[in-house]
């Protein structure tokens, strides 16, 4: 259960609009952080994450070819290059990734994780919270949310 995984922006951001952004060292062994993100994100206030600089031409083709963003694009290169697992949360990122065979999960999938292992009480909840302050979750997905029991 405590792998090291490679963490995008958006997953982030959806975590600390809902005060669970250290719910990451609880989970994960290991937080890496493409120094685009950190750029994108600012201060990153958890103590299990460590920062570093991509420098992959698959930056460059996922970018320029598959218009997807810096800190997406170091994510998916570096999760590529490293076989680790990419937690994305954008559809696009997460297909082009998936693509390329990378192992992905998202804010919903770090919530579910969190249940699981009792750290929160429901993912469910969380995520309608997640909805209420803007974050796209479709209804499909929350009704599916809410029908998981561990």
């Amino acid at each position: 259960m405590h792998e090291t995984v490679i963490v995008d922006t958006s997953v982030l951001i959806a975590l600390e609009k809902i005060d669970l952004l250290q719910i990451l060292c609880k989970i994960y062994k290991e937080i890496i952080l493409p120094d685009a993100v950190v750029k994108e994100f600012g201060s990153v206030n958890i103590d299990c994450h460590s920062v570093q600089k991509v420098e992959s031409r698959l930056i460059h083709i996922l970018m320029r070819d598959l218009n997807l963003g810096r800190g997406e694009s170091g994510v998916i290169a570096l999760a590529y290059e490293t076989n680790l697992k990419a937690l994305l949360d954008d559809l696009k990122a997460r297909k082009v990734a998936e693509d390329l065979g990378v192992s992905i999960s998202g804010s919903i999938g770090i919530l579910l994780k969190a249940e699981k292992s009792g750290l929160i009480e429901s993912a469910f909840k969380k995520t309608q919270e997640l909805k209420d302050k803007g974050f796209h979750v479709s209804n499909e997905l929350l009704a599916g949310i809410s029908k998981f029991k561990f």
